[in-house]
């Protein structure tokens, strides 16, 4: 019966990648508009940071319309604060709306992700409306928890898959791991032999083992300390979110999220490269 298992289950995972993060949308982790703080553009700069016992970094700006006052902006409440000067009405200091501060509400969380330390708050859009407000901060929300874990687990698999292509021989690829490693996975490739369970060995490795293997191998145009520093980024990142430890809960700290899953995705995308070259 074990056999039935032993086929690689990698058919199709760029596109269950794509269903899968598509699906976790931005939407699940903005503040909706009817929760957002607000301020108008005509009162003073110095009142809106008084007001604003919360410290939020930013303030969507409303004009003074009557009827239906719309959102124009937004006002950088923690930059204003750190600067020491809000001498003036809120209009003197926000930035109008453009392209780069809007992201549509069924775009990913990782589309927000990788921009986000460049681009740290951002109005969601559904439609013609502006429908909530996503930033930074909101990296710490349980989607995309959801997401990054995801994330890495697909790229622990897809380094399974170029090991596996790359060494088919067993004994080549467990050459390279530590001797305490290499003991531990025989002795459980042993214990599931006697239950009739084995299916392949590399599925008895760990996150650090496949890193391991993959910094011997050298299969990627990063290599030696940049990708020894990258994998290490990925595995403490991983842990981080696998074991519900804190991962971004500074500004430092989620910037740095940031960064890791752009290395993550690119050296994902050069794998994939390099194995339909196989």
């Amino acid at each position: 019966m074990a056999a039935n298992w032993a086929r690689p289950a990698f058919a199709g995972v760029d596109d269950i990648f794509k269903t899968l993060h598509y699906g976790l949308t931005v939407k699940l982790v903005s503040t909706p508009r009817h929760e957002l703080k607000t301020c108008k553009w005509s009162e003073l700069a110095s009142d809106v940071l008084d007001s604003n016992p919360d410290d939020f970094d930013f303030i969507p700006v409303l004009n003074d319309a009557d009827d239906e006052p719309r959102l124009v902006g937004l006002f950088h409440a923690a930059d204003i604060r750190k600067r020491g000067i809000a001498d003036g009405p809120v209009s003197s200091f926000y930035v109008p709306l453009t392209e780069e501060y809007l992201i549509g509400a069924d775009a990913s969380i990782l589309d927000f992700v990788v921009q986000a330390d460049s681009r740290p708050c951002r109005l969601v859009v559904s439609g013609d409306q502006i429908v909530g407000l996503v930033t930074l901060s909101d990296l710490q929300r349980l989607p995309v928890r959801v997401a990054l874990f995801a994330l890495i687990t697909g790229f622990e698999m897809i380094m399974t898959d170029l090991i596996r292509t790359t060494l088919p021989h067993e004994p080549a690829w467990m050459a390279m791991l530590k001797p305490t490693r290499l003991t531990k996975i025989q002795q459980e490739i042993l214990i599931a032999r006697e239950k009739d369970a084995y299916v392949d060995a590399l599925l008895f490795t760990q996150f650090s083992d496949k890193a391991e293997i993959m910094k011997r191998l050298k299969p990627l145009a990063v290599n030696g300390p940049a990708l020894a520093r990258n994998l290490r980024h990925f595995e403490s990142l991983r842990n981080k979110v696998a074991h519900a430890n804190e991962y971004a809960s500074s500004p430092d700290q989620a910037k740095h999220v940031c960064k890791v899953v752009r290395e993550l995705l690119s050296m994902r995308c050069e794998i994939r490269e390099r194995l339909n070259e196989t």
